[in-house]
């Protein structure tokens, strides 16, 4: 799979940029593009993204919701507070709503990062799931384990917990915790190891592949393998946000395709 992406082209400046991101969020078709819109825009430092992350906690995919109440906490501008309470009310997904609580508090706090970090426990299974996803994450990339493993690991379990029935493993479970609840809850277990490979900078453009296989769990039997592959023009050097969106972007395309494999099992 390779998608050819010029999300965000280096050479615009800061407004121009935070003007053609908002732009990409409130009028882009795919909601991937719109997904990343937002978390670029969390990422910006800049006052003039509340707004349109604001819009966009009324978007119709649970991910780009996902996505901008988790930028709006990132951003750490006073002004994403009221727009995320007023959201929050009237929200009924509850990965959505989890995550706007999330920001919430930390914006009340005084201080921004609303689960853009990764670090915050998935919520535990509740009377609805079906299916119990534990993850891990090799990092390949040359990067620092510490930059890549909350990045990726953030994002796959974002993907997973937007759609009803699944419930992520806590990171540090062990086989033998995991077995206790697939058996007490009587759930389906699976397990994605994400591989970030290294980023390729050639011919002017960036490309990014993480490799997600798909196993049981806790038996570890091998049932399938995703592996993104997403370019962006316009990359002749080193940007690591770009490679981040990237990552970001693969994982949420493979666990896209997990989505589906486990619907036909």
């Amino acid at each position: 799979m390779t998608l050819v992406l010029s999300l965000i082209p280096t050479r615009l400046y800061a407004d121009q940029r935070t003007s053609y991101l908002a732009d990409q969020l409130r009028t882009n078709e795919d909601y991937r593009v719109r997904t990343q819109a937002a978390l670029a825009l969390g990422a910006s430092g800049d006052d003039a993204a509340t707004r349109p992350l604001c819009d966009a906690l009324t978007d119709g995919n649970a991910s780009v919701k996902v996505a901008a109440a988790a930028a709006l906490g990132k951003l750490g501008k006073p002004a994403g507070l009221a727009c995320l309470e007023r959201a929050e009310g009237r929200e009924q997904t509850p990965a959505v709503k989890s995550q706007m609580q999330k920001s919430i508090a930390a914006l009340s706090a005084g201080g921004g990062g609303g689960g853009g970090s990764g670090s915050a426990a998935p919520p535990p299974p509740g009377a609805d799931t079906k299916y119990y996803v534990a993850i891990e994450i090799t990092n390949k990339s040359g990067r620092p384990e510490s930059e890549i493993e909350p990045l990726v690991r953030a994002a796959i379990q974002s993907k997973i917990l937007a759609k009803a029935g699944y419930a992520v493993a806590p990171k540090g479970e062990t086989v033998a915790q995991g077995k206790k609840i697939l058996n007490g809850k009587k759930l389906k277990g699976f397990y994605l190891l994400a591989t970030v490979e290294p980023a390729v900078y050639q011919g002017g453009n960036l490309t990014q592949v993480v490799r997600v296989s798909m196993w049981t769990y806790p038996s570890k039997s091998l049932q399938g393998e995703f592996a993104p592959k997403l370019t962006q023009s316009g990359t002749p050097k080193k940007d690591v946000q770009s490679e981040n969106i990237l990552m970001k972007m693969c994982v949420e395309n493979a666990v896209e395709t997990f989505h589906k494999v486990v619907a036909s099992l």
